[in-house]
């Protein structure tokens, strides 16, 4: 990577001055960086509720809705034969359910704070991603919108989402984001100039250009924020220690580098919607046996624990939500010899992290010589004819209940949504 090319990334992903590094290097806010002046304000205005969002996407239209709790309740859906994949009792929030062997990877916490969403995109396109993202008003799509809304009170370097690595297309009006890969992510991290492996040297330096200057102004507020919330050195180098090792461990640009970045990037507070894209079978029409589908079903799930675990290394487990969109579904009881089709009734998508209550919501029904979604009951997320949620309107509701989560004001998600509701028995 040219050294222009590794500065652009710098300041882009880091701010100017280091700003990002100096933050996560003092444990201050990045706002008391820019502006101590705001220090008062700052000290009063923490959002504990708003999490950053680890975002995978996919235009491919994984065969993931065939192997999640709820789609094992029916005898002739057809799921692999690979063991890995084989009907499974887990349990969910106290709750028994039928799913592939292969999410016990997840740990019983993590399933108890998992969400499995059964609903329909009513799309076989792939291109049709970003218009299952819309929303109303200027912006026109939800991570835009949740990058925006949660930039300001987790304090990060940006306010738009970050995308490591994945061709999945996410827009601002006419403008497709681009993309930085992880290796292109760490090379600049690592690469000659960057302050990251003196972490507490840079600890150090940040300190005392604040200490100086709460001396200079006699401001009490700056000595509070400082008192509270200021790193020890100890904690910085061990901070420094884990980020370089998990910098260096990215030595590809596919899911497994996507997720080390991505826990990187949450934990320097690059951005607060952090977008990758995790396989679940892919586009899979010719995948005869299911082999691939079988194989990134379990890989797939093993990415997720990884996340997770690097976040819990990082203390980021509660600031943090997860969740998995596909554009469409894929055909549940019927395959050929080759593969799976195109399925517009049924997907299946995940949201994970500590606002949610893990369940499944939604259901399956007799469709079409297959199964679709059935509508859903709003309350108790139960699928159900008789649902308050039709199905047109599952997308907008899987929406509606991340942004709840992620800590997006209602009155917002109610201008930005419209008639849109959340699953309430989906959210603690």
């Amino acid at each position: 990577m040219s050294q222009t090319r590794r500065e652009v990334l710098r300041h882009g992903l880091l701010g100017a001055g280091w700003v990002g590094l100096r933050a996560v290097a003092t444990g201050l806010p990045i706002g008391l960086l820019l502006d101590p002046q705001r220090a008062e304000a700052l000290a009063t205005s923490s959002s504990p509720k708003a999490r950053f969002l680890v975002l995978s996407l996919s235009t491919c239209g994984d065969p993931l809705n065939a192997n999640v709790p709820g789609s094992y309740s029916v005898a002739d859906i057809v799921h692999p034969s690979d063991p890995r994949l084989a009907a499974t009792t887990l349990s969910i929030a106290g709750r028994k359910h039928q799913g592939a062997r292969t999410w016990q990877q997840l740990g019983q916490k993590l399933l108890d704070r998992t969400v499995f969403f059964h609903h329909a995109t009513l799309k076989t396109s792939h291109p049709s991603l970003p218009e299952l993202l819309r929303v109303s008003g200027e912006l026109e799509s939800a991570p835009m919108l949740f990058a925006k809304e949660l930039g300001p009170k987790l304090q990060t370097v940006s306010a738009e989402p970050l995308l490591i690595g994945v061709d999945e297309v996410v827009t601002v009006g006419n403008r497709r984001l681009g993309s930085v890969r992880p290796t292109e992510l760490r090379d600049a991290l690592l690469g000659p100039g960057s302050p990251l492996p003196q972490l507490t040297s840079l600890r150090e330096e940040t300190l005392q250009r604040l200490t100086y200057l709460r001396k200079r102004t006699g401001s009490a507020a700056i000595g509070r924020v400082l008192d509270a919330q200021a790193l020890s050195a100890k904690q910085a180098a061990q901070l420094g220690e884990r980020l370089l090792a998990d910098l260096r461990a990215i030595r590809s640009d596919q899911a497994d580098g996507q997720v080390l970045a991505a826990a990187v990037a949450a934990r320097l507070g690059m951005s607060p919607v952090l977008a990758i894209h995790i396989p679940f079978g892919g586009d899979n029409h010719f995948d005869s046996g299911l082999v691939k589908e079988a194989e990134e079903t379990s890989s797939g799930v093993g990415h997720i624990a990884n996340l997770w675990s690097k976040l819990g290394s990082y203390g980021m487990a509660d600031r943090v939500c997860f969740a998995h969109f596909s554009v469409f579904g894929r055909t549940l009881r019927r395959y050929g010899m080759q593969g799976r089709d195109h399925w517009p009734l049924h997907n299946a998508a995940i949201l994970q992290g500590a606002p949610f209550r893990g369940g499944v919501v939604g259901g399956l029904i007799a469709q079409e010589g297959d199964y679709g979604a059935v509508a859903i009951d709003s309350k108790t997320g139960q699928g159900q004819q008789a649902g308050d949620i039709a199905i047109a309107d599952g997308q907008k509701s899987l929406l509606r209940t991340l942004g709840e989560g992620l800590g997006i004001g209602a009155q917002v998600l109610t201008a930005q949504l419209p008639d849109s509701k959340a699953v309430r028995s989906a959210l603690i």
